[in-house]
């Protein structure tokens, strides 16, 4: 298999993964904590569509500048509050699937030099998105928890 085509499907399944986790969450739960220390819902989707847009940016696509995603849920980041509703972060995120399914199509190094933005570690492109990815399945198992800890049933 081509591997953009790979990422692309690989990447896309989450989209998948977050409508199901997500699935009842109304905006007061999605931006409540659930317990102590725990992050909110919204502000993980929040985080992983910077996320991606950082993807996007790190294979050379180009996706609009917008340091709000950044200041808002970078790494070490409160975990409390999101600077859109729940459902424009779902959208958000949504969108911003599209911009790394036409930034896969344009990758031709796979294996070129790339410092891993978590690690600090100079890796193929691959590996570090390989990493990435398993950022973005973690936190999206988050929320699988997040649900049940608001009282909603199990999704997956």
């Amino acid at each position: 298999m081509e591997r953009g085509k790979l990422w692309r499907t690989a990447f896309g399944s989450n989209v998948r993964l977050l409508e199901l986790n997500g699935a009842g969450l109304t905006e007061d739960l999605a931006s409540r904590r659930p317990a102590s220390g725990v992050a909110s819902a919204a502000w993980i989707v929040g985080h992983l569509v910077s996320s991606r847009r950082r993807i996007v940016k790190l294979v050379g696509g180009a996706i609009p500048e917008d340091p709000l995603w950044e200041q808002h849920y970078a790494r070490g980041g409160t975990g409390a509050s999101a600077h859109l509703d729940w459902a424009g972060l779902v959208a958000a995120f949504q969108a911003a699937d599209q911009s790394l399914k036409e930034a896969f199509l344009g990758v031709e190094d796979w294996d070129r030099p790339t410092v891993n933005p978590a690690l600090g570690l100079e890796q193929s492109l691959e590996q570090v998105l390989a990493f990435l990815f398993m950022h973005e399945c973690y936190h999206l198992g988050q929320i699988g928890v997040i649900r049940k800890l608001h009282g909603l049933p199990g999704a997956i």
